[in-house]
């Protein structure tokens, strides 16, 4: 039997009586797992691309958040945390949303732990399928105004393992570890992010920024 995919446990669908009542909390859960695992599976990085996380000074702000049914108004401070992102139940989650840049990509760094919040997921099914120290990597890029979003396309991944351009190995039959030291993977997301990211494909989430309403002073 195939295990369950582990980044798409985030919450089992209610039936019976309780189905009317929970009906919208668990389509919140689902759609909050959308955003972050998608339909592909996951892929995680057995180390962070850098010692220290920072926050893109691009990023703070107030945006729009569109993904798979959601529709939220983030709020993202200073030092790139909020307290808006879409849990399960409906209830927010507190999330940093920090990275780095290679160009004119940008990435959000999650630990194991940070990605289970996010994607609302009940136990530690995701903590305990990842390797100790590994990081899950979202790709994103900001023009005009938007920021859009993609995660690594596990089955794309999984072929380039297979064919040796990339070195890792499975997890399970939809979790490749992309393996290597921090700067190897660094390299890898540098030189070779068409074989992680399908940039070409719907996008895991679009973020539009709210701009502040004009001051009734202005000419």
């Amino acid at each position: 039997m195939t295990p369950p995919d582990p980044c798409f446990r985030a919450a089992d669908r209610p039936a019976g009586p309780e189905r009317t009542e929970r009906r919208r909390g668990w389509t919140n859960a689902v759609a909050a797992a959308a955003i972050l695992a998608g339909l592909g599976g996951c892929v995680a990085f057995e180390h962070s691309p850098v010692e220290s996380a920072t926050c893109d000074p691009d990023l703070p702000g107030t945006w729009n958040l569109k993904a798979q049914g959601v529709a939220k108004t983030l709020r993202i401070d200073a030092r790139c945390h909020t307290e808006d992102w879409p849990g399960l139940h409906e209830q927010p989650t507190a999330l940093d949303l920090t990275g780095f840049s290679l160009g004119r990509d940008r990435y959000i760094v999650l630990s194991p732990a940070d990605a289970q919040r996010a994607i609302g997921a009940q136990g530690e099914s995701l903590v305990k399928a990842a390797p100790a120290g590994s990081v899950f990597v979202i790709l994103y890029r900001i023009e005009n105004g938007r920021a859009s979003a993609w995660l690594p396309d596990s089955q794309r991944v999984l072929a380039a393992i297979a064919t040796g351009e990339l070195n890792g190995r499975k997890l399970d039959e939809k979790f490749p570890l992309v393996q290597g030291s921090a700067q190897a993977i660094r390299d890898t997301l540098s030189q070779h992010g068409a074989l992680l990211y399908n940039t070409e494909a719907n996008k895991a989430m679009v973020l539009e920024r709210v701009l502040a309403p004009a001051s009734k002073d202005s000419p």
